[in-house]
């Protein structure tokens, strides 16, 4: 693939609100290869030279978010030069990726990229997560690009810290990253969270 393919390719897959971009997106969350045809590619070159050819860097997250009732966890993203260089390094991380491996304390939950979890394992990290922060541990929760997975996480916690379902994925937009939560099957999954939660409440 040429440069500006390649970059055609990477905006496509960042911005998922274009046609090439959701069909990417759509295989990617059934588990097909996320492959280019030759087809997909003259798709998504006409959508970037229509926009403008932009130019996609994907930003690193390291970023602090501070819920309702003033908990605070780190939300990270894999994907940057240095996975586990930090100002300070995390007592515990909660990872939604089995490429994390940092030499701190940590836990992988099974989730599939753009997918959602089961709703119990996530209940019990998250508060598992919520534990160790209230205890003032520093504490991050994270995947590959620390968008769809770490943005569901984060809404989840909103969820299990006051916010309503309902809200949960704007407020982690405004509050994280307005790039958070990428399908609509994570969209619906924080809305439902609550009630497929509720057993222990």
């Amino acid at each position: 693939m040429v440069g500006d393919d390649r970059a055609a390719v990477v905006w496509a897959v960042f911005s998922v609100q274009t046609a090439a971009g959701k069909l990417v997106t759509e295989r990617m969350s059934r588990g097909l290869d996320p492959a280019v045809t030759s087809e997909l590619l003259v798709s998504i070159r006409a959508e970037w030279e229509a926009a403008g050819q932009p130019i996609v860097r994907p930003h690193a997250h390291r970023d602090e978010v501070t819920f309702a009732d003033g908990t605070t966890v780190v939300g990270v993203r894999f994907l940057v030069d240095d996975p586990y260089k930090r100002e300070q390094a995390p007592s515990f991380g909660l990872y939604l990726d089995q490429r994390w491996a940092p030499p701190w304390d940590y836990a992988h939950l099974p989730w599939v990229d753009f997918g959602v979890p089961d709703a119990t394992e996530l209940h019990v990290a998250l508060e598992d997560v919520l534990a160790r922060s209230r205890r003032g541990e520093h504490v991050e929760v994270g995947c590959l690009g620390g968008h769809g997975r770490t943005g569901t996480a984060l809404a989840c916690l909103a969820v299990l810290t006051g916010s309503p379902p309902g809200q949960a994925v704007a407020w982690v937009r405004a509050a994280y990253c307005e790039k958070a939560v990428e399908t609509d099957e994570q969209h619906a999954f924080v809305a439902a969270f609550h009630q497929e939660t509720d057993i222990d409440r």
